[in-house]
């Protein structure tokens, strides 16, 4: 009898041979990976030289980068006698004449982008390029309350006081203060004290340079009075308060300083800053321990190229502290290095107070940094008549 088997017997004897060739068959040996290590963490070493929480204050204290045209405000004081309507803040506005009282007020300008560092083009027309040409906007005459009021509106800040020297009329007095505190990238209101120098408007006048520095010089000795009841009433104000001086503007902002002193607290004047002083060694000299008692810090740039220093010197028959000299306690800075006018000639290697070098280290100055730290600085050789050297 022939055997046979149904399918379903033929499936499960299949399976069953499958199941019994697996378990004879050798088992796979399975790799594993090897485990992945990670790298430890790299933990970057903190910065020593501007550390996170430097960078933080430096970068929320300069709220206005300064990097497009813009209109600044230059808030002025004036003993200068009013000509006409002060809404040109234009020569013909104010003149070179002194009066007895304080006239204050706004000048709003167009301050351009593309204009060079440490100069000023003023608009020919009112359509020229404004990124390219100061140019007035507007004008607000205040009076000393509404001028105390405007800059307390503004706390907590720093101001900027700038006091121009010989021979500057309004005009250029305003476009230069804002061009500076532009150029600075000054975070606070700047503040203009404009006393009346320039030449008149006559002919003659304008030529005999000596004439103009006579009158120039007696309405700053006139102006004295004035000045210090200026910086009283920017005293009152509860705020940090920097000076920036030029020229015979020393004649006027040094002497109101100590004759304001005696009410004033101290320090009034964070960084006190002198330019090309037009004033005699012995008068400094004289005021300097005052000085340092109203001020945190003073520095003073000077120039053994400075012309219209030597002329000045000549002319009084006196050294002038614009042409270098040390003074205890007082940073004095030469710059005679990077001031150089042609050839020893060209020009009068006196108005280096505006431009790039200069600039760069008052921005220095006013951050509170010591002098021997600051971009190229050097100091002086051993008895010289400055304590460094602003390299070029």
């Amino acid at each position: 009898m022939k055997n046979s088997l149904d399918p379903i017997s033929i499936l499960r004897r299949s399976a069953a041979a499958l199941v019994l060739i697996s378990a004879c068959s050798p088992k796979p040996v399975i790799v594993q990976p090897p485990p992945v290590v990670q790298p430890p963490p790299i933990v970057r070493p903190p910065r020593v030289l501007a550390p996170e929480s430097l960078q933080k204050a430096l970068s929320d204290a300069v709220k206005e980068p300064f990097s497009d045209t813009q209109a600044m405000d230059v808030i002025y004081a004036t003993n200068r006698v009013p000509l006409a309507d002060a809404s040109a803040c234009g020569d013909g506005s104010f003149g070179v004449e002194r009066s007895t009282a304080l006239y204050y007020g706004v000048c709003s300008l167009n301050v351009p982008k593309r204009h060079s560092t440490g100069g000023f083009e003023v608009a020919p027309n009112p359509r020229a390029d404004s990124h390219k040409y100061f140019r007035v906007l507007s004008q607000t005459s205040l009076d000393e309350p509404s001028f105390k009021a405007l800059l307390a509106a503004k706390k907590p800040t720093d101001v900027l006081v700038f006091v121009h020297g010989f021979n500057v009329k309004f005009a250029e007095a305003v476009l230069r203060a804002s061009q500076i505190a532009y150029d600075l990238k000054f975070q606070g209101p700047v503040v203009l004290f404009t006393w009346p120098a320039g030449a008149s408007g006559g002919m003659m006048d304008s030529a005999l340079i000596n004439r103009t520095y006579d009158a120039n010089r007696m309405n700053a000795i006139y102006s004295v009075d004035r000045t210090a009841s200026f910086f009283k009433a920017l005293s009152e104000l509860d705020m940090s308060v920097h000076v920036m001086v030029h020229s015979m503007g020393h004649q006027v902002v040094l002497t109101a300083l100590a004759k304001a002193a005696p009410s004033m607290p101290k320090p009034f004047i964070g960084e006190l800053v002198l330019n090309a002083p037009d004033i005699p060694i012995a008068d400094f000299q004289r005021l300097a321990p005052t000085l340092k008692d109203m001020a945190e810090r003073v520095t003073v740039y000077c120039s053994y190229n400075d012309n219209a220093i030597a002329a000045s010197e000549t002319y009084n028959k006196n050294r002038r502290l614009g042409g270098c000299e040390r003074a205890p306690g007082i940073d004095v800075i030469n710059v005679s290095e990077i001031d150089a006018p042609a050839l020893g000639i060209g020009g009068l290697g006196h108005g280096y107070y505006a431009a790039r070098p200069i600039l760069t280290d008052i921005y220095q100055v006013l951050l509170g940094v010591p002098a021997e730290k600051r971009l190229f600085i050097r100091r002086s050789e051993p008895n010289s008549t400055e304590d460094y050297y602003l390299r070029p």
